[in-house]
């Protein structure tokens, strides 16, 4: 039923990424206060780093599905909490990654790129974030690995899509037409994207995607979902009043969620 109107965050960390504050607990009462009626953990699984300083290992992955499981029955009459995981995307391991996906019933999986060709884009340390490199030479990396990426049908929806932009090194003009083939691709292959407010609280000061990413994601089709990138409790539903007139405009009226990777629409609420 697609006029149920439903409050929803559907980007939540945990302390298992190493890179997050405080017990899952937090966010739902967070949450639960701020009057949320749907949440989602979506934490990092990034197999391509040694050491795992900034996602839980895959060997950690039983332990938090079921410790999300635990919170979902244990919230059940007060907040519906869903499990999910942000992977990302490297060549080298997707065999790894479905088997890892293949062995839990998660509700959702999100799909980023943070490191195109081994590259960071996403530390404020990273050599990007300084001005480094030439923008046009990573955009293509970028772009290159993006379109790669959905060329895998492991995950549900897109996080964060023009995160290369944070550091208001923003796209360059000459790539919008590669921008609109990756758009195609995502509609073709029924995927949906994020909005990510996080982008709000960093240099570029704008959601991820740009609302004229956004608007062109609505003329295509695609259906979109919002998180806040939470990696602290008081993130949760961050600048969702600066993004919901952004998401009106460019069109939509519905947002996504998910029950066991099966895609329903509720009505956006600004409540």
């Amino acid at each position: 039923n697609t006029n149920i109107s439903c409050k929803i965050d559907y980007h939540i960390h945990t302390m298992l990424c190493n890179h997050a504050q405080n017990g899952m607990e937090a966010y739902i009462k967070k949450a639960v206060s701020a009057g949320f009626d749907e949440i989602c953990f979506l934490d990092h699984l990034t197999l391509s780093e040694p050491g795992n300083k900034l996602s839980m290992a895959p060997s950690e992955v039983p332990l938090y599905f079921q410790a999300v499981q635990n919170l979902k029955n244990r919230y059940r009459h007060v907040i519906s909490i869903k499990a999910g995981l942000e992977i990302d995307y490297h060549p080298e391991y997707i065999e790894l990654i479905h088997s890892i996906v293949e062995s839990f019933s998660f509700d959702v999986i999100g799909g980023s790129l943070h490191f195109p060709g081994g590259v960071d884009v996403v530390s404020h340390k990273s050599d990007w974030s300084k001005g480094e490199y030439e923008t046009d030479h990573i955009y293509r990396l970028y772009f290159e690995y993006l379109d790669k990426m959905l060329d895998n049908d492991y995950f549900d929806f897109i996080c964060h899509i023009d995160l290369m932009k944070k550091f208001g090194r923003n796209l360059p003009k000459c790539f919008e037409k590669e921008f609109d083939v990756i758009i195609q691709k995502i509609a073709n292959k029924k995927l949906v994207v994020e909005v990510n407010t996080s982008g709000y609280s960093h240099p570029v000061n704008d959601a991820y995607p740009s609302f004229d990413i956004l608007k062109k994601c609505f003329e295509s089709g695609v259906e979109i979902t919002i998180g806040s990138d939470a990696h602290d409790p008081e993130n949760i539903g961050r600048h969702y009043e600066k993004v919901l007139p952004v998401v009106i405009s460019a069109g939509y009226k519905h947002f996504c969620v998910f029950t066991e990777r099966k895609r329903f629409l509720v009505e956006i609420t600004a409540k």
